[in-house]
């Protein structure tokens, strides 16, 4: 993931929850719209609700560095995706946070009608 491949304005927040896919996961609950832009990009919320800002920052660390590793992004198309985090993604050990994150794209992939990761 480059600098630039985030999601930053509201709107365009608003706009992957209004129109995306919606796939939970026990750790993290996963948004995704297929769009035209020449990257895929990312968006985090982490709300107070999840803790204080020591947690929500290493929730939104883990959550990138997954994104950044992702081998089940086809190049095929483009997709925003946005990651609700919940209060256990700070927390879950890697391996286990690595594979709820690769089964929420697997679902996704399904959802969008494009091929099996």
């Amino acid at each position: 993931m480059q600098a630039g491949a985030r999601l930053r304005k509201r709107a365009e927040f608003q706009r992957v929850y209004a129109e995306g896919v919606k796939v939970a996961g026990r750790h993290i609950v996963v948004f995704a719209l297929v769009h035209e832009n020449e990257e895929n990009r990312l968006g985090i919320t982490a709300t107070r609700r999840i803790g204080p800002a020591v947690v929500r920052n290493r929730a939104r660390r883990r959550v990138r560095e997954l994104f950044r590793h992702a081998t089940c992004l086809p190049d095929a198309y483009r997709v925003d995706i946005v990651v609700n985090v919940r209060s256990s993604c700070a927390v879950a050990p890697w391996n286990e946070l690595e594979g709820d994150f690769a089964e929420c794209l697997r679902k996704i992939s399904r959802r969008l009608g494009r091929r099996e990761c």
